[in-house]
């Protein structure tokens, strides 16, 4: 079938273009998409920041309905809404065994190569193969995925905010609640509120952590986490965002997150990060970069810093957790979506998520 799909042909050159879709394989399933949220992971790769098969239709924040199966996939499942993963569990590898799927290898090397499980690809362009990203290339009206990698959701969930749950939601929340297992009562400090960010501050706010500290520069993200749960917010731009935090809570916070992959506000989270506390870096700066640690200082006080890929999660077990917390008022993701455009206006899309104003760009592909 042909599709309009946003292709990545070279960094730099993204193009929304009509390309072939092969039907799906065993196991896989056709989504129609329905909405796609634009993360900084996108940018990085139409920047060239990060290594890449191309040309590749990118686009990993997915949300749509199932409009046909391959051999040995439900025929039920047709119509079912889903969210896209790009973290599906193969079942086999070390990490699965170990219940870390959000580590698979498997899905590893498919992100790696821009292919499916298989090793090959369903999309084409003018007869030549076309890469996947991370096995979901969301910029586009469909999808060819595992169907172990289409999640069910409630249907009410508007897809401009279930898709979110495929990546920025999830790694946001999880990172809070799973990764550093936050406690009621425990301190949180969120340094950069862009869409993990804010996802971070919800998920503070739904472990009741107290105080919930959020640091950006952009007044009106301040706002925005203030409105998702956030009891105090600093402007870096003002003020040293170390000493803010520690004024707010002397010895320093239980948690700091940092989530926009700069080494300077990792070191600020570092600093900010009480004794016997703990650092998680969530945000993913280029390949190579470097951030000072206070080695001295983790040791001798025993001080966690800890790395995190979507928060730990188990996409199959989490997205439908949070899908239902959603639904049911408990976690208010609407607010996070600050801006829509459509598929052809992807330029415009990118232009936004690059500004560093916007909560979460998302790409409405009704």
């Amino acid at each position: 079938m042909r599709i309009a799909a946003a292709v990545l042909v070279e960094p730099g050159d993204l193009r929304v273009e009509e390309v072939e879709l092969a039907a799906p394989r065993r196991d896989e399933v056709l989504v129609r998409l329905r909405g796609s949220g634009i993360c900084r992971s996108d940018l990085s790769l139409l920047d060239g920041k990060w290594p890449a098969p191309l040309p590749m239709v990118l686009g990993h924040e997915g949300a749509g309905t199932i409009a046909a199966v391959g051999a040995g996939v439900d025929p039920a499942r047709v119509g079912e809404p889903v969210v896209l993963t790009f973290t599906p569990a193969c079942g086999r590898c070390r990490f699965c065994l170990q219940g870390r799927v959000n580590l698979c290898t498997t899905a590893a090397r498919c992100m790696n190569d821009g292919v499916l499980p298989d090793g090959t690809t369903r999309l084409a362009r003018g007869g030549e193969p076309l890469h996947h990203l991370a096995l979901v290339s969301s910029f586009a009206t469909h999808a060819v995925v595992p169907a172990n990698g289409a999640i069910p959701v409630p249907p009410e969930l508007d897809p401009a905010v279930a898709c979110l749950l495929g990546c920025g939601v999830l790694t946001g929340v999880m990172a809070v609640t799973r990764r550093a297992s936050v406690r009621p009562g425990d301190s949180v400090a969120v340094l950069a509120c862009g869409g993990v960010g804010l996802a971070a501050v919800l998920g503070a706010a739904l472990v009741s952590a107290h105080p919930v500290i959020a640091v950006d520069p952009v007044a009106s993200k301040r706002e925005l986490a203030l409105r998702l749960g956030a009891t105090h917010t600093v402007d870096p731009s003002a003020e040293d965002p170390v000493a803010a935090i520690r004024r707010i809570v002397a010895e320093g916070v239980d948690h700091a997150f940092e989530a926009i992959g700069i080494p300077a506000v990792a070191e600020q989270a570092l600093a900010a990060t009480r004794t016997g506390g703990t650092t998680v870096l969530i945000g993913q700066p280029a390949i190579g970069v470097s951030a000072s640690v206070p080695v001295y200082e983790l040791t001798q006080f025993e001080h966690d810093v800890l790395g995190t890929h979507i928060g730990g999660a188990t996409p199959a077990l989490d997205v439908p957790v949070l899908a239902a917390l959603a639904v049911a008022g408990k976690l208010d993701l609407a607010p996070l979506v600050t801006t829509r455009f459509r598929l052809d206006e992807i330029g415009a899309a990118i232009d936004a998520t690059r500004s560093g104003t916007a909560g979460r760009v998302v790409l409405d592909l009704a």
